[in-house]
């Protein structure tokens, strides 16, 4: 059998740095397959290359048969490549069904798919999808009342509604409850039987639940494959997880990204500014320098992408994740200066916390305490 998707010796290099590094990776059409590893380990930059959002710096990558690199992202989703990334990206103040109907309109005009008639194939091809992704119930209602989960599955549904061949599955359970987590490995499942899926994740009770075929990827190559019981006893990924430092959570990482819209609130930077301000958050968490590449690469991704702020501030699961937030967040704009957007924003930022008033507060005077001294 011809592989739907042949990576063959792809290097990709950041100024020097090797992102990717002789990696050479293929499945078969119908596969499910899991992509792991520690961050830094080259997860994003695999993805953007299928994506063509990066150009390899020597190597090839093929899906079905035709060299990716020959293409821009557009004609790649057009070839039938569809990626979902961390944080759902789904149209809030329309409904699930309106959702759909929008993916589904081959036109793509916003205008012509809410106040034209769906066509009746159109209309049973939604139908089934809100079934698929278990949004009967609440088919009808903005997207914005929606859980967290509920807005994965949401944009899972989405993606499946333009009929791609791979699916390209970024974090799908981050910020998820453990019931939200089990059905979206149910649907992912269920999704395998008519689409290839390539699934990027942390979470190893998840990865247990879906995998078939697991990858494991270390600084930038394969480090090796096989099923959950041959990975998890592999003396070399034992020892890779074993001798790394202690890897970013899905919670970290957004309170980084929710950091870095903070600082971009009035988005007026020179780009030595830029460097800066992602320098010293990436510096936040991690001393490790391919580590540090790999959040800046994952927080200038993030910006790109105009993630509504209540969106990252929905998937803060605890109490702690919320105070870490917000003392980054508060030291972001204490470094850089606090413009008349950028305070706007930060009250918004707040409210949406919902923390104590005296605990904000304090936090703020921890922050303050910092910078006097």
């Amino acid at each position: 059998m011809v592989p739907i998707l042949s990576i063959q010796d792809v290097t990709v290099s950041f100024d020097g740095f090797k992102a990717l590094k002789n990696l050479t990776f293929s499945m078969e059409p119908g596969e499910l397959r899991v992509i792991i590893g520690p961050n830094g380990a080259g997860k994003t930059t695999f993805l953007d290359v299928i994506t063509g959002k990066v150009k390899p710096t020597s190597g090839t990558a093929t899906f079905k048969g035709k060299n990716l690199v020959r293409y821009s992202e557009h004609e790649i989703a057009k070839l039938g490549v569809g990626r979902k990334f961390q944080t759902p990206r789904v149209y809030l103040n329309l409904t699930p069904r309106q959702n759909l109907e929008l993916s589904c309109n081959a036109r793509k005009n916003l205008w012509h798919s809410l106040f034209s008639k769906t066509p009746q194939p159109e209309r049973r091809t939604v139908s089934g999808l809100l079934e698929t992704i278990g949004l009967v119930a609440k088919a009808d209602i903005p997207a914005q009342f929606l859980s967290h989960g509920e807005k994965q599955w949401l944009e899972i549904g989405m993606l499946v509604a333009q009929s791609p061949d791979l699916l390209l599955v970024d974090e799908p359970v981050a910020g998820l409850t453990d019931e939200e987590t089990a059905k979206t490995g149910e649907l992912l499942i269920s999704l395998a039987k008519s689409h290839s899926i390539i699934v990027i994740e942390h979470d190893m009770e998840f990865v247990r639940q879906i995998a078939r075929t697991v990858t494991v990827l270390h600084e930038g190559t394969v480090l090796c494959e096989g099923t959950m019981a041959q990975v998890q006893n592999d003396p070399k990924v034992i020892e890779v997880y074993l001798g790394e430092a202690p890897t970013l959570s899905a919670e970290q990482l957004n309170v980084i990204r929710i950091a870095a819209s903070m600082a971009w609130a009035d988005a007026n930077f020179e780009q030595e500014e830029q460097n800066f301000i992602l320098d010293r958050l990436s510096l936040q968490f991690s001393q490790d320098k391919d580590l540090q590449h790999e959040l800046k690469v994952e927080l200038q991704n993030y910006l790109a992408a105009n993630i509504p702020l209540e969106q990252s501030v929905q998937a803060l699961a605890t109490e702690n994740d919320r105070k870490m937030a917000l003392k980054l967040g508060y030291e972001v704009l204490r470094v850089n200066g606090v413009s008349e957007q950028e305070s706007q924003v930060y009250q918004r930022f707040i409210q949406l916390l919902d923390l104590p008033l005296e605990t904000v507060r304090e936090i703020e005077q921890d922050v303050e305490k910092l910078f006097s001294k």
